[in-house]
């Protein structure tokens, strides 16, 4: 027990007296929240979230775009999408608003507000 009276452990005052990261009375969190503030912390925004968007395209973007195009980067809103030939460069620019509808629902912690779209200096990742 510590020197008020209340016990140790996740949500308290553990071993080596540090409070809990969010408070006293933090509880569980997913972990997708937790991995998405570790990933902030080393500097790495947005990859959990790219991850989500990457592992859903297909489905957002269709198969003829995804072939084609894929997405490269997410930092502060921005998704970034490679494109393997500038027609389908400009077919993305057209295609961004509904692109970022289509991943409100697959991918609902993505935060993404826009899309910048660039060609592709290396061929696609299979």
């Amino acid at each position: 027990m510590s020197t008020d009276g209340r016990q140790g452990g996740f949500g308290g005052h553990g071993r080596g007296g540090r409070k809990a990261a969010h408070g006293d009375n933090a509880g569980p969190r997913p972990v997708v929240a937790s991995l998405a503030e570790a990933t902030r912390m080393m500097g790495l925004e947005g990859a959990v979230e790219l991850a989500e968007v990457q592992a859903h395209w297909v489905e957002v973007a269709g198969e003829a775009v995804a072939a084609h195009a894929w997405p490269t980067a997410l930092r502060q809103g921005v998704l970034t999408v490679a494109a393997d030939h500038h027609a389908w460069a400009a077919q993305l620019r057209l295609l961004s608003a509904h692109l970022l509808r289509g991943l409100q629902v697959p991918c609902p912690t993505v935060q993404a507000i826009a899309v910048q779209v660039s060609l592709a200096a290396v061929p696609r990742p299979e």
